[in-house]
């Protein structure tokens, strides 16, 4: 009976779960600033800096917490159901491999202590990213629109210095997508420079083996790497009751 309960329920979400409507792949960059997705749709990255709570009283939190929330209701009343808005914490490992030389043993000691962590794979910096994926008819229009997006971004989380991703060119002229390094790392675990080529950024980026079929996690099997598992939350079972500074 359990076999054929698993066989059930791996028909239904291979029939209605597709992994391609989970992650929709990336198809080309048609600005520097945005690329195409399935469904006639464009994607735009921004990468924000955090705050460190213990450097800023609670008022300025509270602040911050407030212009955040002003910009996702602007970017609501501009776009409404045309726009989807991800977000994205990431945490990664910063390993430094320079060797320090100085004139004093005290001053020696106090640089190999601070530099440790980061010599033994125990230091992790936190990133803040923040996707927008606009719904469009008419490309052009779509492009204008998201222009519009990025310009909201920049006035109104100044404060958290945003970063808008693009395309960068090497010493050989050859175009590198900031967007396909980024996802790169969210779905891989790990940064790979992706070329703007013929082929697909969606294509281009997969070095890893995504399994969804399970109800509530899924599995990720980099090339590189351990094993990894994500847990999915429906947040419609969290209690309405609304947000505060530091909840998420």
């Amino acid at each position: 009976m359990r076999n054929g309960a698993n066989s059930m329920a791996h028909d239904f979400h291979k029939s209605v779960m597709p992994a391609e409507d989970k992650v929709p792949l990336m198809g080309y960059p048609v600005d520097e600033l945005m690329t195409t997705l399935s469904g006639n749709r464009l994607v735009s990255l921004i990468q924000l800096k955090g705050v460190s709570p213990e450097t800023r009283s609670d008022e300025e939190l509270i602040r911050l917490c407030e212009t955040r929330n002003r910009y996702f209701l602007a970017l609501g009343k501009k776009e409404g159901k045309n726009l989807l808005v991800h977000t994205y914490t990431t945490k990664t490992g910063i390993e430094l491999d320079t060797q320090y030389t100085m004139p004093l043993p005290a001053l020696q000691d106090f640089v190999d202590a601070y530099t440790e962590p980061f010599r033994n794979g125990t230091f992790y910096q936190v990133g803040y990213g923040l996707a927008l994926v606009l719904k469009y008819r008419e490309l052009d229009d779509g492009i204008q629109r998201m222009n519009d997006l990025l310009s909201l971004t920049r006035t109104l989380l100044a404060e958290y210095d945003p970063a808008i991703m693009g395309l960068e060119e090497n010493e050989h002229g050859a175009l590198f997508s900031q967007i396909g390094r980024y996802y790169s790392l969210l779905i891989n675990g790990h940064e790979k420079d992706v070329l703007v080529s013929d082929t697909r950024l969606g294509d281009a980026i997969i070095d890893s083996v995504t399994n969804f079929e399970n109800y509530d996690f899924v599995e990720n099997r980099p090339n590189r790497g351990g094993q990894r598992f994500a847990t999915t939350f429906d947040l419609r079972d969290y209690p309405s009751g609304g947000t505060y500074p530091g909840m998420w």
